[in-house]
């Protein structure tokens, strides 16, 4: 495993003390992206190409380019995307344990294995750690900057992306089918005349990005907070790949050009 001795300070409030001392500054960030080799919902969704590149690079190029990201931690227990980040200084490659990977893991764990692997190799201590999932390939690095000066400013142990919750996708709009056969509104609506105008304004989790203190993260063992702040992105930019319909849907979006990524030509 490589040591991450290589990783480019770009924050010029940062502590700058020699020697990988574990002192959490303010402004000290890691960016963890874990990208493991399982997915029931889409096989291989972490490395399938996205215009002509693996989808987890589009989540490292993200976080590479955040302003006020220190060091990316890749962690992962697939060779393929482990081989594709070995050897570059900008990231600190962990090969995740295979009870670490399997259906049943949680991303709080992998991403404590992945802070532990970076301190034992001799890291400084974050003060708060940025989950970047491989499968939300269109946030960009201006969102994870977004978010983290939302964290700075809130006061909060944790922020999470989202998009807003709006037409048919509103849970106002949403059936349960019963035991019969006939289906009832999920909200019970006893007009059922409801328009869109009048529903509550909701938030959905968009996986792009979690920030979390890591005091908090330590103590709680969890990537966001009961009651995160909010940083809202658009539903164009929201697409999280879980089943193979949200692959197609990001390839259209990134090959044709309409959403742009840090990859983008």
């Amino acid at each position: 495993m490589e040591t991450p001795g290589g990783n480019v300070q770009k924050n010029e409030q940062a502590d700058t003390s020699a020697g990988g001392e574990s002192t959490a500054a303010p402004t000290r960030l890691i960016a963890v992206v874990p990208a493991r080799a399982g997915s029931k919902g889409v096989p291989g969704k972490n490395k399938a190409m996205v215009g002509g590149t693996p989808l987890v690079e589009y989540a490292v190029a993200a976080a590479v380019a955040a302003a006020w990201v220190e060091a990316v931690v890749v962690t992962s227990d697939d060779e393929d995307i482990l081989s594709l980040y070995r050897g570059r200084d900008d990231v600190f490659v962990v090969r995740r344990p295979p009870e670490l990977a399997n259906d049943m893991a949680s991303s709080s764990e992998a991403v404590a294995h992945a802070l532990d692997e970076w301190e034992a190799a001799g890291g400084w201590i974050p003060a708060a750690l940025i989950l970047v999932q491989a499968t939300t390939p269109l946030r960009t690095s201006v969102d994870i900057d977004g978010a983290w000066k939302l964290f700075t400013r809130s006061g909060g142990e944790s922020v999470v992306s989202a998009c807003r919750v709006d037409g048919i996708r509103h849970p106002r709009v949403m059936y349960r089918l019963r035991g019969d056969g006939r289906s009832e509104l999920f909200i019970p609506d006893e007009t059922d005349r409801m328009t869109r105008h009048s529903y509550e304004t909701l938030y959905q989790r968009n996986g792009a990005v979690y920030i979390v203190s890591t005091d908090y993260f330590r103590r709680e063992r969890r990537l966001r907070s009961r009651t995160p702040v909010i940083y809202e992105m658009p539903w164009e930019r929201s697409v999280n790949v879980d089943v193979p319909g949200d692959l197609l849907i990001a390839r259209a979006l990134i090959e044709s050009g309409l959403v742009k990524t840090e990859l983008s030509e």
